[in-house]
């Protein structure tokens, strides 16, 4: 049995990493503190300056500013794409006419792409928030503040899963679609 691409009684190891990955989202976040823990960790060790505390602030704050310009247009575009998915997944085919490949999802399956998408859209604005309050926080001092930029951090490694994840649920979505 195949849905969207994806053989479902496909087996072995990377098959059941890659499920995983899909179908908890939530491990997103820890995925990305464990990534800023090494990141803070490594410099700590060395006795180097924490994350950014020492780039130029003209520098943190264009890439703050950047962040959240990013996370602001992407979290729209996920918006709209949940808009455009809801009429997709929805739609069903004229009485008399072949079923749409769409109309064999299951409901289980409309709800786990669904979540998907709305799943990014929270951090996405988080990201957002966090972003300008670390510009407004760090101002023109010399020194960045190293705990609102590893709370970017983990906003942003966390979000990249989750838009690779919306990636993802769109290709399948395609695919079905021009199946």
């Amino acid at each position: 049995m195949s849905l969207y691409g994806v053989d479902v009684e496909r087996t072995g190891r990377h098959w059941t990493v890659w499920r995983w990955f899909l179908l908890h989202q939530a491990a997103d976040y820890l995925w990305a503190v464990l990534l800023v823990l090494a990141w803070l960790g490594i410099p700590l060790l060395a006795g180097w300056p924490l994350l950014l505390e020492d780039v130029d602030a003209g520098a943190r704050r264009a890439l703050f500013q950047t962040l959240a310009t990013l996370a602001g247009a992407t979290a729209g575009l996920t918006l709209t794409s949940v808009s455009m998915l809801i009429n997709v997944l929805g739609k069903k085919s004229a009485p008399g006419q072949r079923e749409l490949p769409l109309e064999k999802l299951t409901a289980t399956h409309r709800r786990q792409i669904g979540e998907v998408f709305l799943f990014a859209i929270p951090g996405l604005g988080l990201l957002v928030v966090a972003a300008l309050v670390t510009v407004v926080l760090e101002g023109d001092g010399p020194g960045g503040l190293w705990i609102p930029e590893a709370v970017v951090f983990v906003l942003a490694f966390a979000c990249v899963l989750a838009l690779l994840r919306v990636a993802w649920a769109l290709r399948r979505v395609l695919a079905i679609a021009t199946a």
